[in-house]
C-alpha cells in the first residue's frame, strides 16, 4: 500500500510539474516588411513575454505577407489562420467607421487630444472597453486585441518636389492610410491611395503614386523612401496620433491559464511606455540622417493645409458621427475625456516652449 500510495503521489508531482512547463506556441504576424522598426518592437514584447513566462508561452514573430496579406491580418487572426498579428485598428474602417477613432483619430478626433491624451483615455477613461466593444460586440471578431505601440506622429509626407500650396498638394496622387484619412483627402479634392507598406516601394518607383505618407522618420528612413522621393514634411494632420495594435485569437487566449493572460497584458502596457520612448530617440536620429546623410529637404506643410484639413475634417467626423451610434458613442467619450485633460495639457505645453526655446540660446 505504502508503495502505492508513493506512486501515486510521484505521479501527482510529475504531472503538475509537467503541466508547469508546457508552453503555448504562438505565431504572430505582422501588417510590416521585414527591416520595420515594429519588428524589432514585437520581438521585443515576444521576448519580454516568454521571460516572464518562464518560456511557457513562446511568440514567433512573422513580418507581414509571410502566412497573409497585411490587410488581411485581423480576420486571419480571427479565424485561426494565425494565432496573433499586429495591425492598426484604422484597417477596418471598411468594416465599421469607428475604426479610425482608435488607432488614428484625425487630429485628435477633432477634441484635442493628443496621443498623450488619447493613451490616457484608452488605459485610464474608459477606452479600452469601448476598443474591446468595437472588436468583440461590433465586429463580432473572436478576438482579444491591445493597443501596443504609439508610433505617430505621423508625417505630413513623402514627395518629389516641396508642396506650396494646397492646390499642389491635392493634385498629388498620394499614398495616405486608409479610413478617415482618405476620406478627408477625398473631401480637401485629393486624391488618396491606400497601399499596405510591402507595396509601397515598388508603386512609387513605377510612378503609380505622386507622394507617401507612411509612418515617422525611423519607419521612413528603413523603407528607403528616400531613394525615390527628396522632399519631406513631418508636419501632418491626418494622423497626429498614431497606435498599433495586436490582436490574438479569441481560442488561443482562453488556452491561456488566467496568470498568462496577465503576463501578457502587463507586456503589452510595458511595450506602450518602450514604443513612446523608441520614437522619441529614433525618429531624432533618423531624421539627421535623412538631412544629412540621404540628402533629404525639409519643407513646412502648406499654410493653407491645416484649416482646409480641419474643415473636412470636422465634416468627416460629423457625417459618421450622425449616422453611427457607436461611433458617436466612441467619440462622445473622448470628447468627455479631452474636457479634463486638454485644458492642462496646454499649460504644460507652454513649457515645452519655454524649454526648447531655452536651448535654442
Amino acid at each position: 500500500m505504502k508503495k502505492l500510495i508513493g506512486l501515486i503521489v510521484i505521479t501527482v508531482l510529475l504531472t503538475v510539474a509537467g503541466s508547469a512547463e508546457a508552453q503555448f506556441k504562438w505565431k504572430l504576424q505582422s501588417g510590416v516588411p521585414a527591416g520595420d522598426p515594429h519588428m524589432e518592437l514585437l520581438g521585443n514584447l515576444a521576448s519580454n513575454i516568454d521571460k516572464m513566462s518562464g518560456g511557457r508561452l513562446k511568440i514567433e514573430v512573422l513580418p507581414g505577407g509571410a502566412i497573409v496579406k497585411a490587410f488581411e491580418v485581423l480576420d486571419a487572426t480571427n479565424k485561426g489562420v494565425v494565432d496573433a498579428g499586429q495591425q492598426w485598428t484604422h484597417y477596418s474602417t471598411g468594416k465599421h467607421p469607428a475604426a479610425g477613432l482608435f488607432s488614428a483619430p484625425l487630429g485628435g478626433s477633432g477634441s484635442g487630444l493628443d496621443q498623450m491624451n488619447h493613451l490616457a483615455w484608452y488605459l485610464r477613461g474608459g477606452g479600452r472597453d469601448l476598443y474591446l466593444e468595437f472588436y468583440q460586440k461590433i465586429l463580432k471578431m473572436d478576438v482579444m486585441a491591445f493597443l501596443y505601440a504609439p508610433d505617430g506622429p505621423e508625417a505630413f509626407g513623402w514627395f518629389r518636389k516641396p508642396i506650396g500650396s494646397l492646390a499642389e498638394f491635392v493634385k498629388q496622387r498620394m499614398r495616405i492610410s486608409s479610413g478617415m484619412p482618405s476620406d478627408v483627402l477625398r473631401d480637401m479634392g485629393g486624391l488618396p491611395m491606400s497601399l499596405p507598406g510591402a507595396e509601397l516601394m515598388e508603386a512609387a518607383q513605377r510612378g503609380l503614386i505622386d507622394g507617401v505618407e507612411w509612418i515617422n522618420p525611423t519607419t521612413d528612413l528603413k523603407l528607403g523612401l528616400y531613394d525615390i522621393f527628396k522632399y519631406y514634411s513631418i508636419q501632418g494632420l491626418h494622423q497626429a496620433i498614431d497606435i498599433s495594435d495586436v490582436v490574438i485569437n479569441g481560442k488561443k487566449w482562453r488556452e491561456l491559464p488566467p496568470d498568462l493572460q496577465a503576463i501578457v497584458e502587463t507586456a503589452m502596457k510595458t511595450s506602450i511606455f518602450e514604443a513612446i520612448l523608441y520614437f522619441v530617440e529614433q525618429n531624432a536620429k533618423s531624421l539627421q540622417v535623412l538631412t544629412k546623410e540621404k540628402g533629404v529637404k525639409l519643407f513646412d506643410a502648406p499654410p493653407d493645409y491645416a484649416p482646409a484639413f480641419i474643415a473636412s475634417a470636422k465634416k468627416v467626423l460629423a457625417k459618421f458621427e450622425q449616422k453611427e451610434p457607436f461611433f458617436k458613442k466612441v467619440l462622445d467619450s473622448q470628447r468627455a475625456f479631452a474636457k479634463t485633460v486638454v485644458p492642462y495639457t496646454k499649460e504644460t505645453a507652454k513649457l515645452t516652449t519655454l524649454i526648447s526655446g531655452a536651448a535654442e540660446k
